[in-house]
């Protein structure tokens, strides 16, 4: 059967952007994962499904790589969570970028990714 895995709300700092300044002051980030996996097995074991606490250090670690673009952040987190998780049939992908450096007022800007294994 068919089912899927969520972390929601994973709040990180980091020195993402396009501009030389978001590079140097950074920001708050929130990322937001759903993992669709074969569920088989049930029989209460932590290796009868993908475990969410890998998934929260795959997410880190490339939050922890500065970069220009969410959609490059959020592509990188999905591949890295199917090359991680050879369970894993699809990733959903949510970065949230808080008060973007826009010109305006902004609560978030955010992109959204679907990457299923080839």
């Amino acid at each position: 059967m068919k089912g899927k895995v969520a972390l929601s709300g994973m709040a990180f700092y980091g020195y993402h952007g396009y501009y030389t300044e978001e590079n140097k002051l950074g920001n708050h980030y929130t990322v937001d994962l759903i993992v669709e996996t074969e569920l088989t097995a049930m029989n209460d074991e932590l290796e009868s499904t993908i475990n969410y606490e890998k998934l929260y250090n795959s997410t880190k670690e490339v939050m922890l790589q500065p970069l220009k673009l969410l959609e490059t952040l959020a592509y990188r987190i999905g591949k890295k969570i199917l090359k991680e998780n050879t369970e894993a049939i699809k990733v959903y992908v949510k970065v949230i970028k808080h008060q973007p450096p826009i010109g305006g007022i902004c609560d978030h800007a955010f992109v959204e990714l679907e990457l299923e294994r080839e």
